[in-house]
């Protein structure tokens, strides 16, 4: 029997429409990657306290939360559930950015991250995932790089 070298190639089409019938009939929902709406919300900001303010070259961010999260960072308690910890970023000093991580469980890795333009509306391609990988590293300080500011008396700008 001759088997035509054309013929492996031609099945692979037919597969591909047998299979793109198959996935085209069973319902798919894809799975965002990048900044979907989730459970942070834009803070009150004037009720916030400003507590560290980290500099690098022409970047000024300023650290914000709530008097009870410095209350419970201070006393080696847990935030509560709720809490924003706010990143008011500048760019040679024009606001670029906020960042805003919000504690929404009672356990200590619940938190979530948003980024929000200075006009205070979500940026919608932000990979927010990468946020949370990134604050892990910082679990055993309640996810926080800026924890020594944090635990300081000084608030200065």
């Amino acid at each position: 029997m001759h088997v035509s070298r054309w013929s492996g190639l031609l099945s692979v089409p037919f597969a591909i429409v047998l299979t793109g019938t198959f996935f085209a009939e069973a319902e798919v929902s894809p799975t965002p990657a990048l900044a979907a709406p989730n459970a942070v919300t834009f803070p009150p900001l004037d009720e916030l306290k400003h507590y560290t303010t980290v500099r690098r070259g022409v970047t000024r961010e300023h650290m914000l939360t709530s008097a009870a999260a410095l209350a419970a960072l201070k006393a080696g308690e847990p935030v509560p559930t709720g809490t924003h910890m706010v990143l008011v970023d500048y760019q040679s000093d024009v606001l670029t950015r906020y960042l805003v991580a919000q504690k929404i469980g009672a356990g200590a890795d619940q938190w979530e991250y948003q980024w929000f333009w200075p006009d205070r509306t979500v940026k919608a391609d932000e990979n927010v995932a990468q946020c949370y990988a990134c604050h892990r590293s910082r679990r055993a300080e309640q996810f926080l790089f800026t924890l020594s500011g944090a635990l300081a008396d000084d608030d200065t700008l």
